[in-house]
């Protein structure tokens, strides 16, 4: 009875312990989804923190290299600046040298061509005083010879005057005497004083420089007025140039817009059920000239391409070199470090607009 009894016992301790231990449910996948989600979105943080931090320190090390530059730079610059006053200070003290040098020569030259004019004045002098006593002498002779000859001759009649001419020259002359009085006897008391006579002189200059402005205003508004009808001709022009732009400018922007709207119209076209039989699809017109334009687009691009990496490799070329050279100017590095980055974004665009034409090429060409 005892064996069974046991027996019984266990039996039910295995019923109760199988009771207890059931099957655990399993987990929904969506938390794990969740779960590793988080997961990676740790990891991802703690790669952007280490990213943050190579970066700030990398930072700081640029930061140091550059005030390090930056001063040795500054001491360059000091030396270069000490050494060019003390060269100022020498040519000054050569210049101050050489001016009183020449101010003596100058001196001592004017000196002796002083004294050497005077020689030549007394010189002169002499000779002159001799050759005016020569000829007062051979003056004095030859009056004398001619005084004994005109003794021996008889006296020679006074010319006749015509009446008539003689009654011209002095019409002529009171004409003239009458003009004179006119043009300068102010106060009409028939006499002409200087003052008078600088008066009028004075008044007629000013008459002819208000005349010779008048002109001169004349001429000036004259050229004023070609200059204004040229510019209203040039702006005209330029007018009529931005209209037929403009309207080219509609024209081509119509014509795209219709291309555009015929081809979504083709695209949208259902296509038909019925299989009909294979027929030759007509040339296109548009396509050729189209490749072609893209085709010229993309040759010019290769070749905007090359030229800005030719450009872009000299410019760092000159920027590194002048960067290794410390007798470089601080404004020649600067300058030199523009045309580097400007190259560079230009070699960028270059390539850039090389990608897109190639791309649409290709794909105008499979099409």
């Amino acid at each position: 009875m005892k064996h069974y009894s046991l027996i019984t016992v266990l039996f039910l301790v295995q019923l109760v312990m199988a009771g207890d231990h059931k099957k655990k449910p399993a987990p929904d996948r969506y938390i794990q989804s969740y779960q590793r989600k988080l997961v990676d979105l740790e990891k991802r943080m703690q790669d952007v923190e280490k990213s943050i931090k190579q970066a700030n320190a990398d930072f700081r090390e640029q930061t140091e290299r550059k005030q390090r530059e930056l001063k040795e730079l500054a001491k360059e610059y000091k030396q270069r600046e000490a050494r060019a006053q003390k060269a100022i200070k020498e040519y000054r003290e050569q210049h101050n040298s050489v001016g009183a040098a020449l101010k003596k020569y100058r001196v001592e030259l004017a000196t002796k061509k002083q004294q050497q004019e005077a020689k030549a004045r007394a010189a002169a002098a002499a000779k002159k005083k001799e050759e005016a006593q020569k000829a007062a002498a051979a003056k004095k002779t030859a009056e004398e010879a001619k005084r004994k000859t005109d003794s021996r001759k008889k006296p020679a009649p006074k010319p006749k005057v015509d009446a008539k001419k003689r009654e011209e020259i002095r019409k002529k002359a009171e004409e003239s005497r009458r003009a004179h009085l006119k043009r300068f006897d102010k106060d009409r008391d028939g006499k002409v004083t200087k003052e008078e006579a600088k008066a009028v002189l004075a008044e007629e200059a000013k008459r002819r420089e208000e005349a010779r402005k008048k002109i001169e205003d004349a001429n000036r508004k004259r050229e004023a007025a070609k200059k204004k009808a040229a510019e209203d001709a040039k702006r005209a022009v330029e007018a009529k140039r931005a209209a037929a732009a403009k309207q080219a400018a509609e024209a081509k922007r119509k014509r795209d817009e219709a291309r555009k709207k015929s081809n979504e119209d083709a695209s949208k076209k259902p296509t038909p059920k019925k299989v009909a039989p294979k027929r030759p699809a007509p040339k296109r017109t548009t396509q050729k000239p189209d490749l072609e334009r893209l085709r010229a687009n993309y040759v010019k691009a290769q070749k905007n391409d090359q030229s800005a990496k030719s450009l872009y490799a000299k410019a760092k070329r000159a920027y590194d070199e002048a960067r290794g050279n410390k007798k470089t100017y601080k404004v020649d590095l600067e300058r030199l470090e523009k045309n580097y980055e400007r190259a560079k974004k230009n070699a960028y665009t270059a390539g850039r607009e090389l990608v897109s034409a190639k791309r649409a090429y290709e794909y105008a060409r499979r099409k």
